[in-house]
């Protein structure tokens, strides 16, 4: 008899969505296209150095939270003084990172949203499975979302009881 292993195989980021974004827009101006067409509020914030002691390029960050349950969105560029984070399959200058359940209809609407507007070559779902490096550099835009969580905890007022 032949006995068969179970394994549970998940990905490491359930629940995320990667937009490509290719375009010839400097990122702050991608981000208020982004926050007119889908209604949301893109936030600069630190720059993430994917490198530890910043040896190597930084790369402008984005965030909005919609608050517990909803989504969080963020714009991260992929390029900085010509050295690349990462390359993709498909040529890509921005990632545009959704988290939480969202449904087909919205996502669609979103990407054509985001191909509206002037200058966007190319936006995309980028397929995780044919690129290297996307668990490494989704773990990296998570630990620095949560470092400007931490931060931003630590300035609001404590209740005095």
């Amino acid at each position: 008899m032949h006995v068969r292993k179970k394994t549970l195989q998940s990905q490491p980021f359930d629940n995320i969505i990667l937009l490509g974004i290719a375009t010839t827009l400097p990122d702050y101006k991608l981000a208020w296209h982004i926050n007119d067409r889908l209604a949301i509020n893109l936030v600069k914030h630190q720059d993430i150095l994917p490198t530890p002691n910043g040896a190597s390029s930084s790369y402008s960050f984005y965030l909005f939270d919609q608050g517990e349950n909803l989504n969080v969105f963020n714009l991260v560029s992929l390029s900085s003084e010509g050295h690349r984070w990462i390359r993709l399959s498909v040529s890509t200058d921005y990632l545009f990172v959704i988290r939480n359940a969202l449904d087909q209809e919205r996502l669609d609407y979103y990407i054509r949203a985001i191909r509206s507007i002037p200058h966007i070559v190319h936006a995309f779902i980028v397929d995780t499975k044919k690129d290297k490096g996307i668990d490494i550099l989704l773990e990296t835009i998570e630990f620095h979302e949560m470092e400007i969580m931490k931060a931003h905890h630590q300035l609001l007022p404590k209740n005095k009881s």
